[in-house]
């Protein structure tokens, strides 16, 4: 009887430490990425630059095929009426992405499991060895982070590009079958076998180099810049080369698999000023990442002095100084998402 209480009362500390542990944070197997009580220190603000105001800005590139210097635009309203405006175009926080080697783990939400085992659905594949490289199948969480409109910060309506407001999961990887087979994949987006030859390895080897520079080939829509290859929207990958350069990997596909699924649109150009479009493809000059967790991009920024980079760029340029962008035990990520937005404002 005293052995049975002692167990009783054992048990319960440790019921009550893990529930302390979650509640504090997350835990070991999902930690909690604090992306609200470290917003100040987590986030690169000076991304948003450069903003140009009726075409006129402060220093700095726009992106490639972005609106032009003219100052006013016109758009219509439901009745085909004209309406004028002037322009607005500036990089915006919109989304969180989230890399996750254990299936259904959320740091942006503390560290909470969304799902403990739904049909096993989202297990990784069994350990595939190449050589001294192992086989990952990693998850993403497609989040809803609109940090200006958060903060009442810039809210205009005619320049939000999705009408969220709020902080909202948008999409898990761990339904989605294509997402766990290379094959099914392949069925649902069968340009991918086209680059999966060494003809394309060179082709990706040319867009790193662009990327890297600043200037993203849009017709490289094949290539991750220097992550590798784009195709296909899977989430396996060679995890143990570079825990950081798969995830940057693995946030590409995600935004290229929202686009072809019309859940990320095309917000930037002449032909987007009043409302954005569907685009099949990722156009790749139209986004910015920026690691908030483990190690935040803003707490120091790479060689180049930035602290978000551009698609694909090389994880040498924002990933190596104070000794990369990761840490032991800790192998999932969360990048805040900046989108180039021109806008009409009526």
């Amino acid at each position: 009887m005293i052995k049975k209480s002692l167990l009783i009362i054992l048990l319960s500390l440790t019921l009550s430490n893990s529930v302390l542990a979650a509640e504090a944070g997350g835990s070991m197997i999902c930690p909690s990425a604090d992306i609200f009580s470290r917003i100040m220190d987590q986030v690169c603000w000076s991304c948003f630059l450069p903003m140009k105001l009726m075409g006129v800005g402060g220093p700095g590139s726009t992106p490639d095929g972005a609106r032009g210097s003219n100052p006013f635009c016109m758009c219509t309203d439901r009745l085909g009426m004209p309406e004028f405006g002037w322009s607005l175009s500036m990089w915006m926080p919109k989304k969180l992405i989230e890399v996750v080697k254990t299936p259904w783990c959320s740091p942006s939400l503390q560290g909470t499991r969304l799902q403990d085992d739904l049909f096993g659905l989202g297990k990784p594949l069994a350990g595939k060895t190449n050589g001294e490289s192992r086989l990952a199948t990693m998850q993403y969480h497609y989040f809803s982070y609109p940090l200006f409109a958060m903060l009442e910060m810039f809210t205009l309506d005619d320049c939000n590009t999705d009408n969220f407001a709020d902080f909202d999961l948008q999409y898990v990887s761990e339904v989605d079958p294509t997402w766990q087979s290379d094959l099914t994949a392949i069925l649902l987006n069968p340009e991918a076998i086209i680059f999966a030859n060494p003809l394309a390895k060179m082709w990706c080897a040319s867009d790193c180099v662009a990327t890297t520079a600043g200037a993203p080939l849009e017709s490289s829509y094949g290539c991750a810049g220097c992550d590798g290859s784009l195709y296909p929207f899977t989430g396996n990958v060679l995890y143990a080369d570079d825990p950081v350069r798969a995830s940057s990997l693995i946030s590409q596909r995600a935004l290229a698999a929202m686009h072809r699924r019309g859940i990320a649109k095309k917000t930037m150009g002449n032909d987007n000023m009043c409302k954005t479009s569907f685009w099949p493809m990722l156009p790749k000059s139209q986004y910015k990442l920026s690691m908030i967790y483990p190690v935040p991009e803003a707490s120091n920024s790479g060689p180049s002095g930035k602290c978000c980079h551009g698609l694909g760029e090389s994880v040498h340029s924002w990933a190596t100084p104070a000794g990369g962008r990761t840490r032991p035990g800790k192998e999932d990520y969360v990048y805040l998402l900046w989108i180039y937005r021109d806008c009409c404002v009526r």
